[in-house]
């Protein structure tokens, strides 16, 4: 037993449980099998050499069902009542401006329960993956789950990361602001396009069983959805679903996460007043140096570490990012798969991250 951050008592199983539940292991056995370095690899060793109290983070933090939970109902409940009580122009606002951020905040509780931070089981982790995706509508958490994982694994490698835009795609965005707008608006529609052009690996025997659990765990919701509220109710979630992950301010952090907008980092972090309705999500360099560490403890990670995390570009407003992304013509899709080709083949690419703030530099 231990004392968590927020103050309550809690089991924990093992730190090497933990790890292999998570990915750190996984991005360790790659880069050994590739001979290639993980950018988060070193950054890992460093801090932990530094900090070993740090290991005291890697845990499960089982109250993120409860949040799951309530989000889930709340959603549901406002999509089945609030066109019965707006026009349409009403209930689609809210859709856009509350419904979008409670989608959003529960694709983070997605990401927490892909990493097997929510509960010691995979079985566990798994359901919630299914419960927060009901009020999506589109059956997608499971193969969130499965490229995800290899996301970290194979982290900025070119056709190897399924987060990295193909060639096809980069080329065809460009750095047209139009295009761009369309691509971030059409987010969902992107992903799905590019996951079925990815051929690395694919899933396989038990990731298809739950993916098909995943596809009828939606489908009923959306037919009971629309049995109780009407094809209004179903079409609130479909806004709120495609905003959560598209053209809205919380939309700015699949740009903010890996793209390299300025000086060059493998990962950028965002510290704005997001973070507050996002569980965190913004302390993005922080989860991939600790995938085991849950969204609750990523800022103690932060203040424990603080010489690795106060020298790196970090971004502190989604909406500015949002705009500079869409209208400057120097921030593209071609400059993310560019970078990401160039470190891969060595070709003078920078290194992943500059290096820690030390106490004398900081004394300058």
């Amino acid at each position: 037993m231990g004392r968590g951050a927020d103050g309550g008592l809690r089991r924990r199983p093992s730190v090497e449980r933990l790890l292999a539940l998570s990915t750190e292991l996984a991005e360790s056995q790659e880069a050994s099998r590739s001979k290639s370095a993980h950018p988060h690899g070193a950054r890992r060793a460093q801090i932990l050499a530094a900090h070993p109290d740090i290991q005291t983070l890697f845990r499960i933090y089982p109250t993120s069902a409860l949040y799951a939970l309530l989000l889930v109902a709340a959603q549901m409940g406002l999509a089945v009542a609030l066109p019965r009580l707006l026009p349409a122009w009403g209930w689609l606002a809210v859709s856009y401006c509350v419904g979008a951020n409670i989608d959003h905040a529960l694709w983070v509780l997605i990401h927490d329960a892909t990493h097997n931070l929510v509960f010691a089981s995979g079985v566990g982790n798994r359901a919630v993956l299914l419960l927060c995706n009901i009020p999506h509508v589109f059956p997608s958490a499971m193969l969130f789950r499965y490229y995800h994982i290899l996301h970290h694994v194979e982290l900025n490698k070119a056709e190897r990361d399924p987060d990295v835009p193909t060639e096809w795609e980069a080329r065809l965005v460009g750095n047209s602001p139009v295009r761009k707008t369309v691509w971030l608006a059409l987010f969902f529609v992107v992903q799905a396009v590019r996951t079925a052009c990815y051929t690395y690996r694919v899933p396989r025997r038990a990731e298809l069983g739950w993916i098909a659990a995943n596809w009828v765990t939606s489908g009923v919701a959306a037919v009971a959805v629309v049995a109780a509220g009407g094809w209004s109710a179903l079409a609130y979630l479909v806004v709120a679903s495609a905003a959560s992950i598209g053209l809205h301010p919380l939309g700015a952090r699949w740009i903010q996460e890996h793209y390299p907008t300025q000086p060059f980092q493998a990962t950028y972090s965002y510290y704005g007043v997001a973070n507050w309705v996002a569980f965190n999500i913004g302390y993005h360099v922080e989860h991939h140096d600790f995938p085991s560490v849950p969204w609750v403890d990523l800022p103690v990670l932060k203040r424990l570490a603080a010489e690795h995390y106060d020298g790196l570009f970090s971004y502190g407003s989604y909406s500015e990012l949002l705009w500079d992304f869409i209208f400057e013509r120097r921030w593209s899709l071609t400059a993310r798969l560019e970078a990401e080709k160039n470190a891969a083949g060595g070709g003078g690419a920078p290194a992943p991250f500059p290096a820690p703030v030390t106490a004398d530099v900081k004394a300058q």
